[in-house]
């Protein structure tokens, strides 16, 4: 069953010159309730942008991104920020911890902006990720790795249909990196969540079955 379908999708935006630069435009992108898909492209080459777009972060120029059946394009701001809360789960590269809270607090507060609060859920995921002796550490008391995988279950918290990583290995090295890759897809299949991860590492890509070029699928030398 198709969960994102995406058709004809453009975004440019103004360089300090004036100039129109196009970053993404995406004829057809889709991706099926609970599969996962692993896209491999350069640092710099419109990945985030994509992926900002997909969540509803920012607004296309032009296209169709429907999720669940709901044609986002449609929505106002507040009924696409009620649906990006209890349908997208979002992995940033550089974590977006809130400094000032705990471990805890960060999923909590996730959890707050979604429709099922369970502060029980919660303590369960750090405890899948390892983290349950770190339950009140904030962010600074923690080390890289640790503070990826409170990013990790934080966008799993309000179990997501979706789930978007971008490059999020990125500050990790080799070692932490395939671990939380690992549990990113071991949390995921335990709520039948989908699953897109963005990366310019080869490494992450080849770990799932679908793999998918984005220089492929981004046609930004064509004519609008």
């Amino acid at each position: 069953m198709c969960l994102l379908k995406v058709s004809q999708l453009k975004k440019s935006f103004s360089s300090p010159g004036g100039e129109n630069i196009k970053v993404v435009n995406v004829d057809n992108f889709a991706l099926d309730s609970a599969e996962f898909c692993g896209m491999r492209g350069e640092s710099g080459s419109g990945k985030t942008t994509f992926l900002h777009l997909l969540a509803g972060i920012l607004s296309p120029d032009n296209g169709i991104i429907e999720l669940g059946g709901q044609n986002t394009g449609q929505m106002n701001s507040s009924d696409k920020d009620s649906l990006r809360a209890g349908t997208i789960g979002y992995v940033f590269q550089s974590f977006n911890l809130l400094q000032g809270f705990s471990c805890i607090e960060n999923l909590k507060l996730a959890m707050s902006f979604g429709t099922n609060y369970d502060e029980s859920y919660a303590e369960y995921l750090l405890e899948k990720v390892g983290l349950v002796h770190r339950l009140s550490y904030k962010p600074s008391q923690l080390s890289i790795g640790q503070q990826q995988r409170v990013a990790l279950a934080r966008a799993l918290v309000n179990k997501p249909k979706l789930v978007l990583a971008d490059e999020p290995t990125g500050n990790l090295d080799s070692k932490n990196a395939r671990n939380a890759i690992n549990l990113l897809c071991e949390l995921c299949r335990e709520t039948d969540t989908a699953l897109l991860v963005v990366s310019h590492d080869e490494r992450v890509v080849s770990n799932f079955k679908r793999q998918i070029d984005w220089t492929e699928i981004n046609n930004t030398d064509s004519e609008s």
